[in-house]
């Protein structure tokens, strides 16, 4: 049979947000695990979670080129060299894995506008995830460990630097409150800069560029 462009749709969408979410978190446990951000880890141990990263981004990888073997789809044994429209719907097998996932996409294979949707979708669920279980880790961390102390008071940096040792949602209001003190100076010294090349300053001589 035929394959529905919009079934087919819904089959990669699925496995391209499940790709991207695993690849997203784990890339972002190694990032926080290399800079200590204790706020944002998956695990209390800086070594695990930045194995666990790897894991996590390797598993993405094998998932979604490999979920053809048991999930059915517009792969189906002996149908990837027909055109994408008129493949059999069912599963792969291992020498037709490399043809898998090309599927054109008005046949139903994900473009570039979709893409884009589903990826930062999926990056900032992964940002929640570490966020809700790095916030767990925080308010568990042993108590002979020199963070679980300053873990208990409150926070007095906002950001990355926060992080460190106290949860997001503990440094939200402080990383609020230092957004909207400095973003005037910010949009000023931008404003400033960009000036400099205005392009009525420049024509009439008043430009220093």
């Amino acid at each position: 049979m035929s394959t529905d462009p919009e079934t087919v749709r819904d089959v990669f969408a699925s496995h391209y947000f499940l790709f991207a979410f695993l690849a997203s978190l784990g890339t972002l446990q190694i990032a926080v695990a290399n800079s200590g951000t204790r706020g944002l880890w998956l695990t209390p141990r800086r070594l695990v979670n930045r194995w666990l990263g790897v894991a996590l981004i390797l598993s993405g990888i094998a998932l979604f080129f490999l979920m053809p073997l048991w999930i059915e789809g517009p792969w189906a044994d002996g149908s990837l060299q027909a055109d994408s429209i008129i493949r059999e719907w069912g599963q792969a097998r291992w020498g037709e894995l490399a043809g898998a996932r090309n599927v054109n996409d008005i046949h139903g294979g994900l473009d570039g506008t979709k893409q884009a949707i589903w990826f930062p979708l999926a990056a900032i669920l992964a940002f929640a995830v570490s966020a809700v279980i790095g916030a767990l880790n925080i308010r568990n961390l042993n108590r002979g460990d020199l963070a679980a102390s300053e873990a208990k008071s409150p926070p007095t940096e906002g950001g990355l630097a926060g992080l460190e040792n106290h949860s997001y949602f503990a440094t939200l209001p402080v990383s609020i409150r230092e957004f909207w003190t400095g973003i005037g100076g910010v949009w000023r010294t931008g404003l400033l800069a960009a000036d400099r090349w205005s392009l009525f300053k420049m024509f009439f001589g008043r430009s220093s560029n």
